[in-house]
């Protein structure tokens, strides 16, 4: 009997449900010993592997959804059509369906990309698309690895990393594998980009839907920020600084969403026409109506932006009352698809907020002032002067939050720097009553270990959830 490899650290039966493309690419079950002889498999496995990325259970919609209903930028209106309560009450359980499909699927790709890493030095072809090839799919398992350690670990700043983390598997093959420690797992996904950077070396800034050079060193940034390797962080995204990306003017943040391959952009997870349109679950059908429309913008942080804060324009009354309820028009939609959306995974604005950070951290109030001005003057903004040394990384937090509303960021922000989770608007009729704050050491600021994994991989469970 044939044996095929169908999934990793969980059941088959859970990877199968994971919706669309990806369940019919040749690398999800393929054969065991003829995996990837040559050049062509290999290409088409990495675009599997970056379909996996676009899974509405991933990046096409929930892991993002997910973690803005964590924080303090939207909430659950309280006419809903029974999704995503568990995150904004952050009430998970083992069995949840959302946490459980998040796990499979981010698993899923790094299953993918450890089929090409393993494969691609032994077939014959020349050397820079081997090259090529590895890097991409090294960028991706550390991206997924990423996304793994922030939602079912603590943070690793202020444990120095002893917390456990997930397991780490670099095999093609299901295997039991321990839980690494969060240290662990930060080392391999410094590992991975750190060789992914010199893979791509000659893959520069105007790869803006493939991993490149800068990809590898922007994801290094913010993974050095978020170890509380403050130096190294500010090395990273300098490097991507000055590799001749720009901000987009104020002008163009309009439309900045709707479109895809900017000057901006680092690396995009681009969504094409109706093949890769997902329906109702398109990522902006959530906010929008005609669509869901269950998730609306918090008043408190709509009054943070100012009048003449270009960001402002992507905020607009909700279309189906009087209420005055506000709504996220970022992802109205692309090529005419309702609520379809390029998600820009990382992009310079995002470097010029991790180094004003670091800086913060270091004490060098003065410059993370200045990176933070850089951005203001492109949103419209006067520059900011006469900042305390002490607040100025909550003024840095503050204009993270305006820049990266809505795209996933907030919530992990705030558990790094030991900052609750602090909701202005709670408790009002208008939405799903949840709390109003969230520790950062509360035991449900990270997501359960799902029970399908367990089933299969007894690693142990988070506090907070049992066994």
């Amino acid at each position: 009997m044939k044996k095929y490899i169908i999934g990793i650290f969980a059941a088959a039966a859970l990877l199968q449900a994971c919706s669309s493309k990806l369940d019919v690419k040749p690398n999800n079950s393929l054969e065991i010993g003829d995996a990837l002889a040559d050049l062509p498999a290999i290409q088409s496995a990495l675009a599997g592997t970056y379909d996996a990325l676009q899974q509405t259970e991933y990046y096409g919609r929930n892991y993002w959804l997910m973690t803005e209903l964590s924080g303090d930028n939207v909430y659950l209106s309280a006419k809903n059509s029974n999704r995503f309560i568990s995150s904004f009450k952050r009430e998970y359980n083992v069995q949840d369906a959302d946490v459980a499909d998040l796990w499979a699927t981010a698993y899923k790709a790094i299953l993918g990309a450890n089929n090409i890493i393993n494969s691609v030095d032994s077939i014959s072809a020349d050397q820079e698309p081997k090259n090529v090839a590895k890097g991409e799919a090294l960028f991706i398992r550390a991206l997924a690895y990423s996304d793994l350690v922030n939602m079912f670990a603590k943070p690793y700043r202020g444990s120095n990393g002893s917390q456990p983390g997930v397991p780490v598997n670099l095999k093609f093959a299901v295997v039991q594998t321990p839980r690494s420690s969060v240290a662990d797992v930060y080392t391999r996904i410094i590992t991975d980009l750190t060789d992914a950077k010199k893979l791509l070396v000659n893959v520069g800034a105007d790869t803006k839907f493939h991993a490149s050079q800068y990809a590898a060193s922007a994801l290094l940034a913010r993974v050095y920020l978020a170890k509380g390797d403050d130096q190294a962080a500010i090395d990273e995204a300098t490097n991507v600084i000055n590799a001749g990306f720009s901000l987009t003017p104020a002008a163009g943040i309009p439309t900045f969403y709707n479109n895809g391959g900017s000057a901006e952009e680092i690396f995009t997870l681009r969504f094409t026409g109706n093949a890769e349109d997902l329906g109702s679950d398109n990522l902006g059908m959530m906010y929008l109506k005609p669509g869901y429309g269950d998730i609306r913008v918090s008043p408190d942080l709509y009054n943070t932006l100012a009048a003449n804060d270009a960001r402002k324009s992507l905020l607009g009354v909700f279309s189906d009352g009087s209420t005055g309820e506000k709504t996220n028009l970022k992802f109205q939609g692309q090529e005419s698809i309702a609520g379809m959306h390029s998600p820009k995974l990382l992009r310079l604005a995002e470097m010029y907020l991790i180094r004003s950070e670091a800086y913060a951290h270091l004490n060098q109030a003065a410059k993370a002032i200045s990176d933070l001005n850089t951005l203001r003057a492109q949103r419209g903004l006067a520059a900011l002067s006469g900042v305390a040394d002490k607040d100025v990384l909550d003024y840095v937090l503050a204009e993270s939050r305006k820049e990266f509303m809505f795209e996933g960021h907030r919530y992990f922000d705030l558990l790094r720097n030991g900052k609750d989770v602090v909701r202005n608007f709670c408790h009002d009729l208008l939405e799903v009553a949840a709390p109003c704050t969230i520790s950062t050491t509360s035991d449900i600021a990270i997501c359960p270990i799902p029970q399908t994994e367990l089933n299969t991989n007894p690693i142990g469970q988070n506090p907070g959830y049992g066994q």
